[in-house]
């Protein structure tokens, strides 16, 4: 394939959003995006903001969807209470109709628990494939990697490792870094910053060490760094260094939608979450 030219790259994305968008990687995801989608691309500074469906757990699935877009949001991850793993084709193009009218895509779905078990295991996968999902976020048992290996070789679908801080299987860093060194490298990590902050760990640095297994993010945000259960905040008013997240995600090239997870006020946390999208957005341009 011939070279993209810089004209080439401005066509259909609008020379002054293209030019504000740092770094060529920037350009690119503007330049193909479809005009709604650009717009939020160049809200958040060239990353992809969407949103965890958890936050919304009070909600449908078709109240969920709405809200999303309320949001000006592109991207959701669903977890399983709100888009079960199904076989039913009428039913996933049934969910893909909801999404389709607010340009609004489906790039993961999870938490997962995968197990020693094969048939369950590809049973999620047979549903990613129908679904398109490309990133099935995971909370896999160490006898599932084999079978794991398997299966992201036969999809072709990513599995992106979620920690769950202090007391669970991936608590540092690290143990999420050892637990994927051995196997296909479509395993990788989809990391909550929440639940690292927990565990005493810098989420800047997680993102650095993950680097190009880096493949989702649940973002949130907590009252300080400790093991010591520190306090949900509102996105942007804890002690997360959002400009230093923004410009690690720039260094290791991640090109992943990110997930919004938001844990407090679940009844009513529109208004909360809108305040943590403005602080991110706020960060990422100029970060």
């Amino acid at each position: 394939m011939s070279p993209i030219t810089r004209r080439q790259l401005l066509v259909g994305g609008g020379t002054a959003a293209l030019l504000s968008l740092p770094g060529v990687g920037g350009a690119l995801r503007l330049a193909q995006a479809s005009p709604r989608r650009a717009a939020s691309i160049e809200r958040y500074g060239g990353l992809k903001m969407g949103l965890q469906s958890y936050s919304l757990r009070h909600f449908n699935l078709e109240q969920t969807i709405e809200h999303v877009a309320d949001l000006g949001l592109h991207w959701v991850e669903f977890y399983p209470r709100h888009y079960p793993v199904t076989h039913d084709e009428a039913r996933i193009a049934e969910v893909a109709a909801l999404l389709e009218p607010h340009d609004m895509h489906l790039p993961v779905h999870g938490v997962h628990n995968f197990g020693g078990n094969e048939a369950q295991n590809r049973r999620v996968f047979e549903f990613a494939k129908l679904a398109g999902i490309p990133l099935l976020s995971a909370h896999p048992s160490p006898d599932s990697f084999p079978i794991l290996d398997k299966l992201v070789q036969e999809f072709d679908i990513k599995i992106g490792i979620h920690n769950h801080g202090p007391g669970h299987r991936y608590d540092r860093i690290e143990d999420s870094l050892k637990a994927v060194e051995p196997w296909d490298k479509r395993i990788g990590f989809c990391p909550d910053t929440g639940h690292c902050m927990r565990s005493g760990d810098d989420p800047v640095e997680m993102v650095r060490r993950m680097g190009d297994r880096l493949y989702g993010m649940h973002l949130k945000d907590h009252a300080r760094i400790a093991r010591d259960n520190p306090p949900e905040t509102i996105l942007g008013e804890g002690v997360i260094d959002l400009e230093g997240m923004c410009q690690a995600m720039r260094e290791v090239e991640f090109d992943a939608p990110i997930s919004l997870e938001y844990e407090l006020n679940p009844r009513d946390p529109l208004d909360d979450i809108r305040q943590g999208l403005a602080n991110f957005a706020a960060a990422a341009r100029a970060g």
